[in-house]
This record gives C-alpha cells, structure tokens and sequence, in this order.
C-alpha cells in the first residue's frame, strides 16, 4: 500500500460508491483542492481531499473502501494531511467517533453549506457536526 498525490476529480466516484454524498452533474472540487489516495497495485483503497474554504484548513472528503476499514487506513490518510496543513483542520463529520478518537473536537463555526442546510435529510437522519484539530476553533 501507499499513499499518492491524485487527482481531486478522478475521485468523485470512488467516494460516491462508498457512502459520501455528491452530484455527479456538479463540479464539487476547485483548483485549490489537494487529494491522496492509498493504493494497493492500481485499486483505490482510501482517499483524502482537502482545501483552503473560507481562509480555513479544511478536509473536504475522507473514505477508506468498506472492505479496508478498520485496519488504520484512515489515520494513515489522515496523518499525512494534518502534517501538511497550518493549524486548526477542520471537518464536517457524520462520523464523529473515528474524528474525537483521533482527536478532534467540536466546533460552532458555520462551515454547513446552504445545499446541506437545505437537504430534507439534514437533522432529520443526516446530523453533520463540525469538528477541528489544533489550533483554537475560533482562530
């Protein structure tokens, strides 16, 4: 396994198929998006993107494939990132025990995106909390 620098927009079905949501019809990632993903020979097996969004580090999409979780691919995706970016990183989560374990907190800025706010899933069975990592959360 290692982890490559890839392309944002070659990842969008990757992380489709396994369980994040996004528009197909919509170009989701700008040019100021960084991606990584884990490679076992040439099949995708975890994948990170992240940016600058509102003057803050933040982590746009995170996934490892369902049948390599639970074996440290996601902290290894993680790590790497959180190296590479200025303090706090933030998150939106819907898993926010895997963030807190490694050691996120929660935050009450407003980085929830009007289309997520505007969802009829939105805190009705979709509960997206923001999360960060070093720094102050107000910085």
């Amino acid at each position: 396994m290692k982890v490559v620098q890839y392309d944002s927009n070659l990842l969008i079905n990757f992380y489709m198929q396994n369980g994040l949501e996004f528009n197909k019809n919509k170009k989701y990632f700008g040019d100021k998006i960084k991606s990584y993903a884990i490679l076992d020979g040439k099949t995708i097996v975890g994948a990170i993107s992240f940016s600058n969004y509102k003057g803050l580090n933040y982590i746009e999409a995170i996934v490892i494939d369902k049948s390599y979780r639970q074996k440290g691919y996601g902290k290894m995706l993680l790590d790497k990132v959180i190296l590479e970016l200025e303090k706090p990183v933030y998150i939106i989560s819907k898993n926010d025990k895997f963030f807190h374990d490694y050691g996120f907190q929660y935050s009450d800025i407003d980085l929830i995106n009007k289309e997520c706010k505007t969802c009829n899933k939105y805190n009705v069975t979709c509960f997206p909390k923001v999360m960060f990592i070093g720094g102050n959360k107000y910085d």
